[in-house]
């Protein structure tokens, strides 16, 4: 039962909830031109509907800005390219940071930037050419990289090498502690779980067809709860994008960009709490990027995001 939940689960927070990219992915590229009009953005404190330019209003103010995605979202990637070439145009120095690259990528990273490798070679040595299913990689993410490499602007490998989120996972973050040199560079967890909303999202997600999930009282970590490692795993990933995003000393004229799965950030995220964690004066602006109303409440406390973008995939 266990194994079950947790495979799927990690499909989950992956993968969206698990659909399949169709088998010809409409690019960022092809959809970026006209994104700006076709979306609808809500400003979430109000619930109301606002423009384009209204958020990047917000985005200004900002240090940091979250861009939670559906990894298998056409459109949601357009809206993320506009962004980048919004938040570029007016602060070129700017950082995007990606979920999608681990932290001992960044090597390739930098040697794609200053042209010792090419495109594909650069997929390949990260493994990313089907990152969110075939084609995915040059589709939605090789695009957004693109705009910053004609810029003045710097690309992050940001999150934390599978083998180590692993290991926190099996061996708790005592056998992290264990790395030596470099490699312990490469993780963060956090000091204390996240807790709220997003805690209680995860257990719901990992027994959304578990009669018992209604009795788990998710304010009080059982040690002995099955899913508490699979939680301990996954704020590994929340802590070292946070502390990737916290390196770069975010500023008003040098934002931080960081893609990643919706999941991470909404309703108070765990990426969220890091970061008011490591920079507790920073101005964090979270959107989250669908391609449908959300079934849940948005609206609450916490609310989803400050921002959320709606655009369905148009018929392919």
């Amino acid at each position: 039962m266990l194994k079950i939940v947790y495979v799927s689960l990690l499909c989950f927070l992956s993968l969206a909830n698990c659909s399949s990219p169709p088998q010809k992915l409409l690019s960022a590229n092809d959809l970026n031109f006209n994104v700006r009009q076709y979306v609808t953005i809500t400003e979430t404190t109000s619930g109301e509907h606002v423009v384009w330019e209204n958020m990047m209003e917000q985005i200004a103010g900002a240090e940091i800005i979250l861009l939670g995605e559906l990894h298998d979202h056409a459109v949601g990637h357009a809206v993320q390219l506009a962004i980048t070439k919004d938040v570029l145009e007016k602060w070129p120095t700017s950082v995007i940071a990606f979920e999608m690259l681990e932290r001992d990528e960044q090597i390739f990273v930098d040697d794609y930037m200053e042209d010792f490798i090419d495109a594909k070679t650069f997929a390949s040595l990260t493994g990313s050419a089907s990152w969110a299913g075939s084609g995915s990689w040059d589709a939605w993410y090789q695009p957004i990289i693109d705009v910053v490499k004609n810029s003045q602007g710097k690309v992050v490998a940001a999150n934390a090498p599978r083998r180590y989120v692993k290991i926190a996972r099996i061996n708790g973050y005592e056998k992290i502690n264990e790395l030596v040199g470099d490699r312990r560079g490469f993780v963060h967890y956090p000091s204390e779980l996240s807790s709220g909303r997003y805690r209680q999202r995860f257990w719901e997600t990992a027994f959304h067809n578990d009669n018992d999930r209604e009795e788990i009282d998710v304010t009080i970590i059982d040690p002995d709860d099955p899913m508490l490692p699979v939680f301990r795993s996954q704020q590994v990933w929340d802590s070292t994008m946070a502390e990737s995003v916290a390196l770069q000393k975010p500023t008003l004229n040098k934002k931080v960009l960081l893609l990643v799965g919706q999941f991470h950030i909404e309703y108070n995220g765990g990426v969220v709490q890091e970061l008011k964690k490591m920079l507790p004066d920073a101005n964090v602006l979270s959107i989250s990027i669908q391609n449908e109303i959300p079934e849940e409440e948005w609206g609450g406390t916490p609310k989803i995001a400050d921002f959320m973008v709606i655009g369905s995939d148009p018929e392919k």
